[in-house]
């Protein structure tokens, strides 16, 4: 068995590529790259295209779409400032076509690429969840790829019911070292991992306890607090101080 995998599925002007570097690492890379006016393409060696690196959580999210139990992902990183989305869902309710998404590089797949990507991930996972959840590894002798600052990230999701009755999954990845803010607000209702919280205007919004990064007291719904939390959570639901 393979210690890694490279695939690219090529299209006339973009291609998108797979590469798990080895299958003890928790994740893998996506990539979008397009074809230069000289036609060859770009590497994602010097920096060029688009890659990102998927948790093994990502690579399920994203299985469930090729599987046709989603509707579709969409994922965004979140590194200091800068935010990338990646989306992956079908262009139409016949769910033959695929529409990967990652930044501003889009690629479509079709048959055979899109199920050869479903294999591929599908084994993928299978590898990781062996051998990446146990044991040690050396990064060191990992291949490194051009991505993004490697940081740790935390991961934080939503699931909403589309029409047809498949799932939108939306996740939220987050840089461990993230920056805070303060806003004033009242804790309306709590459950194990969130608290709903709404603001003077009266908006509410559910944030998870792992962005709160002050004292708060559940027991005072009737009273404004000052919670200090994770800049990229307001961000994400505008929340105004």
């Amino acid at each position: 068995m393979a210690d890694f995998h490279i695939k690219t599925f090529y299209g006339q002007k973009k291609s998108i590529r797979v590469t798990s570097p080895s299958k003890q690492v928790p994740h893998i890379f996506l990539s979008c790259i397009n074809r230069k006016d000289d036609g060859s393409w770009e590497k994602t060696s010097e920096g060029e295209g688009k890659t990102v690196r998927l948790s093994i959580e990502e690579i399920i999210c994203i299985l469930e779409v090729l599987y046709r139990r989603s509707a579709n992902w969409r994922g965004y990183h979140v590194f200091k400032e800068r935010k990338t989305e990646i989306y992956v869902g079908w262009e139409d309710e016949s769910r033959q076509v695929l529409r990967v998404k990652i930044g501003e590089h889009i690629k479509k797949l079709r048959f055979p690429n899109l199920n050869f990507m479903t294999l591929l991930l599908d084994h993928i996972l299978n590898e990781k969840i062996e051998f990446a959840t146990s044991g040690t590894f050396d990064t060191k002798t990992i291949e490194k790829v051009e991505v993004d600052e490697e940081v740790e990230f935390g991961l934080f999701s939503e699931h909403i019911t589309a029409r047809d009755g498949l799932h939108i999954v939306e996740t939220t990845e987050f840089s461990a070292s993230r920056s805070t803010v303060e806003i004033n607000a009242k804790i309306k209702v709590e459950s194990p991992k969130a608290l709903l919280i709404t603001l003077h205007s009266g908006e509410e919004f559910w944030i998870p306890k792992s962005t709160i990064h002050s004292d708060y007291d559940v027991s005072e719904k009737n009273e404004l607090q000052k919670l200090i939390v994770d800049k990229w959570i307001i961000e994400k639901h505008k929340i105004l101080k």
